[in-house]
């Protein structure tokens, strides 16, 4: 009996030593997902981080929990996301001092992207270093070509400069635009737009009159505008950040300038821009993108919806829906790897196609490849997309309409 009751015995620990080495993972429990940004709550990049990225990084949050979690078969169970967040407050440098807290102290499994192509830019060795994959909704940058082969974990929702300018272009061609005064913020997004546009203007036949670059922040620049109105050209186009989009938008009026083409660049999808100047304002100005609720992407409605629920506003008609989109991406992606591990995760971004709010995403190397548009126009209150002319949504207003 003794003989039987050892045997016994020692079956009963083979079971449990097999057991173990085939659920290793009671040994590895985990019960949340930890992710944090460091992204600008103050200074002056919070105005687009807080229209085109807190408020979705926090409703996909939201969503997400209370789902039970994002499903992760490698611990048999939807696992729940705790967030941290972290104020920049608009500096570069802070930027990238949070971000190597988040990873070496706060120990974060994954992280969401900071605003803005510059602050990117400057914590994009960060992430690579550390193996985070950093799907950027607010990065447009031509230079990244140059290195996409050093920087296997960015990931680039937006359009680049050359997808942006050859849309320009081609509207500019298509409308009969000759004269250009080309003006832009002194920050890289302002910088390499207009390195690529400029020539591709020249190419087209289309003369850049005037050439100005100015601060982020610029106080005033009616003596600019005014300049610009002398010149009596056919377009003024803006590579601008929002204070500088809402300056020149009001300031333009004062000055009475009004070319046949208004375009400027960030904060012209915003809702508050056309809620600062109101509809009749805004009709015929041009800028970046293009997203709307009314795009033939599913979802697309259902997100707008749920974004004015949420926080009593629409979202912009630009880069809110590719920051959403990039939350979708990331989240299909550590499902289909089934695991946190963060370079099956990467392997899996850089092949997969995921379906999401502004279409298809897929990227090329570090470029999404999917754009429900380029360019938009106010028109009638929404923001519709008139180039590229294939994807378009209503046919472009031109001339622009008097200020009221």
């Amino acid at each position: 009996m003794n003989d039987i009751a050892k045997y016994s015995k020692l079956a009963v620990c083979i079971m449990l030593f097999a057991l173990f080495i085939a659920f290793p993972c009671n040994a590895h429990s985990k019960d949340k997902i930890l992710i944090g940004t460091a992204i600008a709550l103050s200074g002056p990049f919070s105005g687009g981080a807080g229209m085109t990225q807190v408020p979705n990084f926090d409703m996909w949050v939201e969503e997400v929990n209370a789902r039970g979690g994002i499903k992760v078969k490698e611990y048999g169970k939807r696992l729940p996301i705790e967030y941290i967040k972290y104020d920049t407050k608009s500096d570069i440098g802070t930027a990238v001092k949070l971000v190597q807290k988040l990873i070496l102290e706060d120990k974060v499994d994954f992280l969401l992207p900071p605003w803005g192509t510059g602050t990117c830019l400057a914590v994009a060795p960060i992430f690579n270093k550390y193996k985070y994959p950093l799907i950027g909704p607010t990065v447009t940058s031509e230079k990244l070509r140059e290195k996409a082969h050093a920087f296997p974990y960015l990931f680039i929702m937006l359009q680049m400069p050359r997808a942006q300018g050859a849309a320009i272009v081609e509207l500019f061609k298509e409308l009969g635009i000759k004269r250009v005064a080309l003006i832009h913020t002194a920050a890289a997004y302002g910088i390499e737009h207009t390195n690529v546009i400029k020539p591709a203007l020249g190419v087209a036949g289309i003369n850049v009159d005037i050439l100005k670059s100015f601060p982020i922040g610029t106080p005033d620049l009616t003596p600019l505008l005014k300049k610009i109105k002398a010149a009596r050209v056919d377009a003024l186009l803006g590579f601008t950040y929002p204070p500088d989009t809402f300056l020149i938008t009001q300031q333009a009026k004062i000055v009475g300038l009004n070319p046949k083409v208004f375009y400027l660049s960030v904060g012209v999808a915003f809702p508050s821009y056309k809620g600062k100047f109101g509809a009749a304002m805004v009709e015929g100005v041009m800028g970046p993108g293009v997203w709307n609720p009314n795009v033939p992407h599913p979802g697309a409605r259902e997100y707008f919806a749920r974004h004015v629920k949420r926080w009593k506003k629409e979202p912009d008609r630009w880069a809110s829906a590719f920051a959403y989109a990039g939350l979708q991406t990331l989240e299909q992606a550590i499902e289909t790897a089934g695991t946190l591990d963060r370079e099956k995760i990467r392997d899996v971004l850089a092949t997969g196609t995921f379906p999401t709010v502004v279409g298809p995403v897929k990227f090329d190397g570090m470029f999404n490849v999917q754009s429900p548009g380029e360019v938009g126009q106010w028109q009638n209150g929404e923001f519709e997309v008139v180039a590229a002319k294939e994807k378009r949504t209503a046919k472009p207003i031109v001339p622009k309409p008097p200020w009221p």
